[in-house]
């Protein structure tokens, strides 16, 4: 199989900056998306050294014998490792974090790590599955069932993280590693698509076309015309089968 991949980031219609990061690493079968926190400067920081540090700990890992989910704890290790040093070295920057949802791929496999609220969905014959779990206080309220996912969006403390990479001297991501299929697609996004548009808006974008990129625009469009309230970014993988 064969992936195909497309991405798109945008600062939205509220934001002066930019605070998410993707990275493409197609030679590595990896794939991140990162939103930064802390100001503009240190969010954007953050994100741009978690991306950064995740494929150079994976480029050296390439041929090792390790798993790939192994493999995603090393690259989560390294980015947090790279944001607290960096935040300890200046006041400015202190506190400075970042959201990290990854995806490594290989033959007929997929793993992901992911830490903070921007997430990993999984489109398949149609339909859509979330792959991962808010790490947020809305997040653990939506799980003990406390508050439903349409009162979530408008909850004061959406936007609380309980996990975020570089805060802390260590950090547990979440991982999970599954079977993948000819015309799987994967969604990595930050929360300033879904906090704007719903998983079955999400899916219905992806059904319509073929075009990854045609697909990024209309999501990212779609949350702008909601209002952009944050930053925006969309990364698709596709599994596909090769050519005869």
């Amino acid at each position: 199989m064969i992936l195909r991949s497309a991405a798109r980031t945008d600062v939205g219609r509220r934001r002066r900056a930019n605070e998410d990061c993707y990275a493409i690493a197609a030679e590595l079968g990896y794939f991140v998306v990162a939103d930064g926190m802390g100001g503009h400067k240190a969010g954007q920081l953050a994100s741009r050294l978690a991306a950064e540090a995740a494929v150079a700990a994976l480029e050296a890992l390439e041929g090792s014998a390790a798993t790939l989910t192994e493999k995603l704890r090393c690259a989560i290790a390294a980015a947090n490792r790279e944001i607290y040093i960096a935040a300890q070295a200046k006041p400015e920057y202190s506190g400075m974090g970042t959201t990290l949802v990854s995806l490594l791929a290989e033959e007929g496999r997929v793993a992901l790590a992911h830490v903070g609220d921007s997430r990993a969905y999984l489109i398949r014959s149609g339909r859509i599955r979330q792959l991962t779990d808010d790490h947020s206080v809305v997040g653990e309220l939506v799980r003990r069932r406390e508050i439903t996912e349409l009162a979530a969006r408008e909850h004061p403390h959406r936007h609380v993280l309980t996990r975020a990479i570089g805060v802390r001297r260590e950090v547990a991501p979440d991982l999970a590693e599954l079977t993948s299929s000819p015309g799987d697609l994967f969604v990595l996004c930050s929360d300033g698509l879904t906090g704007l548009v719903h998983d079955g808006e999400i899916a219905e974008a992806a059904n319509s076309g073929t075009d990854l990129d045609a697909i990024c625009a209309q999501l990212v469009d779609l949350a702008n015309e909601r209002g952009g309230e944050d930053n925006i970014t969309v990364v698709l993988v596709r599994y596909e089968k090769e050519s005869a």
